[in-house]
């Protein structure tokens, strides 16, 4: 398992696991993390999207209630 070496290497991680035009639930981002074979922690990555990620690369819609996020 792997794990992170610094911002930016978490960063483009992230935005690796989008697809062209795909929104992603906070859940299948890190299930996508998983798969790609980083050791991650769910409320660790959302916190890390939400204070160093938001309006930069991603942007955020909450639909019933649920945060999807895409690529801007």
């Amino acid at each position: 398992m792997k794990k992170f070496d610094n911002m930016a290497n978490k960063i483009n991680a992230i935005k690796s696991v989008f697809r062209d035009g795909e929104k992603l639930k906070g859940k299948e981002i890190v299930s996508r993390l998983e798969d790609s074979g980083y050791r991650v922690n769910e409320r660790n990555v959302l916190m890390f999207i939400y204070h160093r990620m938001m309006h930069k690369y991603v942007q955020r819609d909450v639909i019933n209630g649920i945060n999807i996020y895409t690529l801007l």
